[in-house]
């Protein structure tokens, strides 16, 4: 479960990761040099710049969830007006990225270079930074000289964001109804250019060239995200440091979009699309689709493979319930078909000791009476013993780490008579 709304939070070392926490060694190698000393003269500084960093990547994580969710609605096409939206978080995605860059080149200039020279470095700028590492290779420690490298996805970045934020350019937003395209225009210049049309006078017409918009955010950030890390490894060896601690981690609700966004693969259309958009609907939001592992954790895929065979999607999905770790231990889904309700009660784990069998047993034929079932199934990834003592379930079970086997098996044991 999440540990805070966003924040960059100390962990204990031997500490499982869970799906709301996001490791980046760099501001892991910055808190660290400050609790080695919180009283030297740049401690606070560094713990600046880490929480800096951290702030601007945390917003990142909230963009991506909110681009995420709205491409996987576009199919519905009441959900045209999310377009507005759309344009809106996408700017902003630009600019909190454009920001996480120059935080970067501040943190480099005080982890390469020495106080007294620091004035006559550019600092809060990588497209400046980069430039000045390119023109003085010699005043730098070449550790460092790969940042004069990182000009094609960074030019490409700086640029939109100095349209927008200075040229008086918009953010088009098209969806083909599988995903979003993007492109960027002073469409006040194009409303003028359409009236000289209109009145037969000369204009210069040109089209807005449109690119998909989660793979472009996916590079861009992923590049991002390599210069940090690199960044890390080489004020390791310049100030001759121990490894990052790995105790400092970027903690918050939203922090799952960062993995769905660096996992991202375009859609294609399909049946299978408009099930996901039903599944979305009952979630109502991204927090709690995410919950279920949207877009490609196990109990999200196991959801809309059971939807497939149904084909539809169920007409009621519970709470999920979870114990620390991130450990399921109580999931309610019922389908409707043919005339029958149908239940399933997910669990990570089971016992398949005798007594742990005979409590489960009655909680599935409590589930089956109170919703008035004709028939459920416990699906479970992982089933183990604790003392030895086995059972035989004397009730539908599914164990299977497969999501996909687990849907299908699932779906032919509450469908076979």
């Amino acid at each position: 479960m999440a540990r805070a709304l966003g924040t960059l939070l100390k962990v204990k070392k031997d500490e499982q990761p869970s799906r709301y926490s996001y490791y980046v060694s760099l501001p892991d190698l910055l808190m660290d040099i400050v609790e080695r000393d919180p009283a030297a003269p740049q401690s606070e500084r560094f713990a600046e710049l880490a929480h800096s960093f951290a702030h601007d990547v945390l917003k990142l994580a909230v963009l991506a969830s909110r681009l995420l969710w709205y491409e996987a609605l576009t199919p519905d096409m009441n959900r045209s007006p999310d377009l507005v939206a759309v344009s809106t978080d996408a700017e902003s995605y630009f600019l909190f990225l454009k920001a996480a860059c120059d935080v970067l080149a501040e943190i480099a200039v005080e982890l390469a270079v020495d106080a007294g020279r620091r004035g006559q470095v550019p600092q809060g700028s990588f497209h400046d930074l980069a430039r000045w590492v390119r023109e003085n290779p010699s005043r730098i420690d070449r550790k460092f000289h790969f940042l004069a490298e990182e000009s094609q996805w960074f030019d490409e970045l700086h640029g939109i964001r100095t349209n927008l934020a200075h040229r008086g350019y918009d953010t088009l937003i098209y969806t083909n109804r599988v995903y979003f395209s993007f492109g960027t225009a002073p469409f006040g210049r194009a409303e003028a250019r359409v009236l000289r049309e209109t009145r037969g006078q000369p204009a210069d017409s040109r089209r807005v060239a449109l690119s998909p918009l989660l793979p472009f955010a996916k590079r861009l950030t992923q590049s991002m995200l390599r210069v940090s890390d690199q960044l890390a490894v080489a004020a390791v060896g310049h100030l001759s440091l121990g490894p990052p601690s790995k105790t400092h981690a970027l903690c918050g609700v939203c922090v799952p979009a960062l993995r769905g966004l660096d996992s991202y693969e375009p859609p294609v259309g399909s049946p299978r699309l408009r099930i996901i958009v039903d599944c979305l609907d009952q979630c109502e939001d991204y927090v709690t689709a995410a919950k279920l592992g949207f877009p490609d954790g196990y109990w999200w895929q196991f959801l809309i493979g059971l939807s497939e065979h149904f084909a539809s999607c169920p007409a009621y999905i519970g709470s999920f319930n979870e114990g620390p770790p991130d450990v399921l231990v109580d999931w309610k889904i019922i389908f409707a078909a043919g005339g029958e309700k149908l239940g399933i009660v997910g669990r990570d784990m089971i016992v398949t000791d005798k007594m742990w069998l005979q409590g489960a047993q009655a909680n599935l034929e409590k589930f089956i009476a109170e919703k008035q079932l004709e028939e459920a199934v416990l699906v479970t990834r992982v089933a183990h013993s604790a003392s030895g003592a086995l059972g035989t379930p004397g009730f539908l079970l599914v164990v299977s780490d497969q999501p996909q086997i687990a849907a299908r098996t699932a779906f032919e044991l509450l469908t076979t008579k």
